[in-house]
């Protein structure tokens, strides 16, 4: 019967220690109601301690007084003197910036018959959460630039007077196209897109002007795609008499003509990622 008894009394005991450890659930210590904490002012540390952080993460159940000790440091409290089964601290959080402001919490180990940790308490709940560790935030990535390269050649070589077509072009003016072509190929952007802007000169009218500019940025795009550039990534715009690189007042002559002859162009526009 005595035997018995004993086996009784050791199973409650066994299950009291495990919801004693409850305290202990997801890695946190809990607030209880059944606690009693010393007044603050009662510490020798009136204005508590910065706790290391790292140490104080360690406290697990089961944690001899000694290794407590080595950890957190000795109680801030005489009570623990008297009551060597409760051991309180007032530890320190910075709330602002280092050196301002911080919250003074009360924390509180309760260790067993064989000076092992049974439990630990918070008087605020709240002062568990400075124990989180805050995940880094990730840097933004680098917005990358994008690469752009401008070419330009000069219409009065590709095209006959007033003329949009490519079908008249002299072994020279083919080379320029081709120096054009072997420049977007060899060229170190990734390409995204390409952009043929035609400029005319101002004589003549704006109307005609802006259809003979279209028409011949047109012209160079259907070259380059016949030489095997992606049709997808060529965007043509004709510009007119608009952003003349040169200045050449007077009505039209001969000498105004070979004058305007740098307003006279092809400009290629390549977008992309180096």
């Amino acid at each position: 019967m005595m035997k018995r008894a004993l086996k009784i009394l050791s199973g409650v005991a066994f299950i009291l220690s495990l919801l004693s450890m409850g305290a202990y659930a997801q890695g946190t210590a809990q607030s209880s109601t059944a606690v009693t904490f010393p007044e603050l002012k009662s510490s020798y540390l009136k204005t508590g301690d910065f706790v290391n952080l790292e140490n104080l993460r360690k406290v697990a159940a089961g944690l001899h007084k000694d290794q407590i000790r080595l950890l957190l440091g000795n109680p801030h409290f005489s009570a623990g003197v008297a009551n060597p089964r409760i051991w309180n601290y007032a530890f320190n959080f910075y709330t602002g910036s280092m050196g301002a402001e911080y919250a003074i919490c009360q924390y509180q180990v309760h260790f067993d018959k064989a000076q092992r940790v049974q439990a630990v308490y918070w008087k605020d709940q709240q002062c568990a959460n400075f124990l989180i560790e805050k995940k880094p935030v990730a840097a933004a990535p680098p917005v990358r630039e994008p690469s752009t390269k401008t070419m330009s050649l000069s219409t009065d070589g590709l095209f006959a007077f007033g003329r949009s077509d490519l079908s008249r072009l002299r072994p020279s003016d083919q080379e320029s196209l081709q120096q054009l072509l072997s420049q977007i190929q060899s060229s170190s952007i990734k390409l995204n897109s390409i952009l043929i802007t035609g400029y005319t000169d101002r004589l003549g009218s704006d109307a005609q002007n802006m259809a003979l500019s279209n028409a011949r940025a047109v012209s160079v795009k259907n070259y380059l795609v016949s030489r095997g550039i992606p049709p997808n990534l060529i965007f043509t715009q004709g510009r007119g008499a608009a952003d003349p690189v040169v200045d050449c007042p007077g009505r039209k002559s001969p000498k105004v003509i070979a004058c305007l002859m740098p307003n006279r162009r092809i400009e290629v526009l390549l977008r992309g990622e180096s």
